[in-house]
């Protein structure tokens, strides 16, 4: 190779070098990058789809208000239920709220009922609150039934 072609290499080889860390910025930071939002999804899934029911509270709540994930209701449902199976009672009262507001699911105040009766049950007085708010929405013949499907709840039923 004569000089000049050494040269060239040289000068090759120098550029590379100084351009390959700015390359690789966007891989080596993505977490620096990350929204808050998009890392409470990324830590809190793989938990959730484990089975762990605060976890799939916290992943339904993102999903309900749309932080770090699209906003699907559906989806937030679906997280609320499978905590709300495991006798989590926060997520029972948020999936009986989704009920009552007609989010991700049919309205259904028989359904927001019984699952604000289960949780109230447990000990959630927030739930006491809103079952009680919307049973003035009720007639007498679908309390009856709200309280029949909650007497006759086990987890893993629905």
């Amino acid at each position: 190779m004569n000089r000049h072609g050494l040269f060239m290499a040289f000068t090759i080889v120098a550029i590379a070098c100084l351009i390959y860390p700015f390359a690789l910025s966007p891989v080596l930071c993505a977490d620096a990058d990350t929204e808050p939002e998009e890392t409470f999804i990324m830590e809190n899934l793989l938990p959730a789809q484990q089975g762990d029911p605060q976890a799939q509270l916290f992943v339904g709540y993102l999903y309900e208000t749309g932080q770090g994930v699209r906003q699907d209701y559906a989806e937030a449902v679906r997280w609320y239920r499978k905590a709300a199976e495991q006798g989590n009672t926060i997520a029972q009262a948020q999936l009986g709220n989704m009920y009552r507001l007609g989010k991700g699911v049919s309205q259904s105040y028989v359904m927001a009922y019984m699952w604000f009766d289960i949780s109230a049950r447990s000990g959630n007085a927030n739930a006491k609150d809103l079952r009680r708010a919307v049973a003035s929405n009720m007639s007498p013949a679908e309390i009856a039934e709200a309280k029949r499907l909650s007497a006759e709840w086990r987890p893993g039923k629905w």
